[in-house]
């Protein structure tokens, strides 16, 4: 267990695993689940679709985090790249780009597919290795990362479940979710970005966040969410699961009692240095929608209760969570109740 501690630290895989797959693969099952197609037979093909998100999740980490050596060390931020000898570093991205070739030999002759899969690492690549380097280019390394981390992603898992499900690409749940992903994918990059702000101005890195009047920033903030929100209700109606609309309120519920609890300030990009916080919309993506999806499925489908199952053992940490924060709300009512009974036996 430490040995996979070390390994998914060295990849950073606590940085994605959750915050990124899971999403990715509720828009996976919500795409087989508008065919006829029953869950689990489509189950090799989320796993299939799960390990090469993830492949390219570790390329873009691991580089990322070599071209990065220089700045972290003049900053003191801690690196894990910078203690493996020069020779070996691009080792880990090698061997990931064989894996990669693999998965794209896989998916010939599904040519959408495997343009918009390359395309995720591409788009990383350019981001973070000079000469390019987008990362350093302001508005190109926002729409780079945006790009690679959710929009190509997210529009892969559509259209290969689409070719596996028998079924055409429908036009309007494409569109829908290809504007959610890169919208959420932009507040996720702005957000790093703002964090690392002092940093990144310290090394003279040129992000997008280094460059502009926080305050000002604030509108188009509002204007990313805003247009994030609109192609989500979009998604959710084109679906038309009527649990999602449950889940909807329930999740606004959860952000209440984190604020309440924790004093955590819900926020889309910017976030205070002064008291905690809470990213608005990821545990919607990371959990709820996921799991209302296949929940769904289970009432509906033979069978469709082992991929939920599975999903649960692979992302059971962030489930855990919202259950603990659900569950002092009841802690908190017990409680209340006791003493109730109490004041009536003992007035």
């Amino acid at each position: 267990m430490r040995k996979l501690n070390i390994l998914f630290r060295s990849v950073r895989a606590y940085d994605w695993w959750d915050y990124k797959l899971a999403g990715i693969l509720a828009v996976a099952y919500a795409t087989s689940m508008l065919s006829d197609t029953p869950l689990y037979q489509v189950a090799p093909d989320f796993i299939f679709l799960l390990v090469a998100l993830a492949i390219g999740a570790i390329y873009v980490s691991v580089i990322n985090d070599i071209t990065d050596i220089q700045e972290d060390l003049a900053i003191g931020k801690r690196n894990h790249m910078a203690r493996i000898s020069p020779k070996y570093r691009w080792l880990i991205p090698g061997l990931c780009l064989t894996a990669g070739g693999v998965f794209s030999y896989v998916l010939w002759p599904d040519k959408l597919s495997l343009v918009l899969y390359l395309s995720a690492w591409v788009a990383f690549s350019l981001y973070s290795i000079p000469p390019f380097r987008f990362k350093s280019r302001g508005v190109l390394g926002v729409l780079a990362d945006a790009s690679g981390a959710h929009l190509f992603p997210t529009l892969f898992v559509v259209s290969r479940i689409s070719v596996v499900t028998d079924q055409s690409i429908a036009m309007v749940w494409f569109a829908s979710v290809g504007i959610w992903a890169f919208t959420f994918g932009l507040r996720g990059i702005l957000w790093h970005q703002f964090m690392d702000r002092a940093n990144d101005i310290q090394t003279n890195t040129t992000t997008l966040a280094s460059k502009v009047d926080v305050h000002r920033f604030r509108r188009m903030v509002a204007l990313i969410m805003t247009i994030e929100l609109t192609a989500l209700m979009i998604m959710l109606v084109y679906i038309s699961e009527p649990v999602l609309f449950f889940l909807f309120p329930v999740y606004f519920v959860l952000v209440g009692i984190r604020f309440k609890k924790y004093n955590q300030l819900p926020i889309s990009i910017i976030a205070p240095q002064d008291r905690p916080w809470q990213m608005m919309m990821l545990d919607f993506y990371q959990c709820f929608l996921p799991m209302g999806l296949l929940v769904s499925a289970v009432r509906v489908q033979p069978w469709a209760w082992v991929v939920l199952v599975i999903h649960i053992m692979l992302f059971h940490k962030i489930i855990f969570i919202v259950v603990r924060d659900f569950s002092t709300v009841f802690r908190w009512g017990y409680s209340k109740f006791l003493l109730a009974i109490k004041g009536m036996i003992y007035p």
